[in-house]
């Protein structure tokens, strides 16, 4: 159990009501897809209200929260550890991923998501990652590994997906437009 004051200040709560937190069928918990989610939906980015920690502040967390942000948190290129401030942190890694960051700060749906699927996320995104893919895709690395810069055959993968979803962001009906004025590099 975490600790009553990292609890406290961890709120979780789900931003876009888009997700659940289901069990997956081989990799513990993952999130699922409430409903129907279009491609071009942003559905995370870094707002006000998820923590951000840097190695110093992780070293003096008390054994059990230090764990839960290790597992849970992502860490980015300043070396700071992001904890989100919703369930994105069961997102499970695909590398076929149907959500990818968009390089403009905030995650995008890179195709059509259906009621009921499984969210996922490519991890080679992230810094310090070394595991095992479990994904099977077609496309399946075996080893995901964070490597930055990102591989330039990897990337260009990438943004086959992205470039098509962020002409979609208009047209989209955004479930966390209020909270939107906290990023400010949505594309025109």
């Amino acid at each position: 159990m975490l600790s009553k004051e990292f609890s406290v200040s961890y709120n979780v709560y789900m931003k876009a009501k888009l997700f659940e937190v289901k069990e997956t069928k081989t990799k513990g918990k993952g999130l699922f897809a409430k409903e129907f989610i279009p491609k071009g939906t942003i559905t995370w980015f870094k707002c006000s209200n998820c923590k951000v920690y840097t190695k110093s502040d992780i070293l003096k967390l008390k054994k059990k929260d230090k764990e839960f942000v290790y597992w849970h948190a992502f860490r980015i290129k300043s070396g700071e550890y992001i904890l989100p401030c919703d369930e994105a942190s069961y997102t499970n890694h695909s590398c076929n991923a149907n959500i990818l960051d968009s390089g403009r700060g905030f995650d995008i749906v890179i195709r059509d998501i259906k009621k009921g699927e499984e969210v996922t996320y490519d991890y080679r995104a992230f810094y310090d990652i070394d595991m095992k893919c479990f994904c099977n895709e077609d496309n399946c690395c075996k080893k995901v590994k964070s490597i930055h810069p990102i591989p330039r055959e990897l990337k260009k993968y990438w943004e086959r997906k992205i470039v098509p979803s962020l002409k979609s962001i208009k047209d989209v009906d955004q479930p966390l437009n209020k909270l939107l004025s906290d990023l400010k590099k949505i594309p025109s």
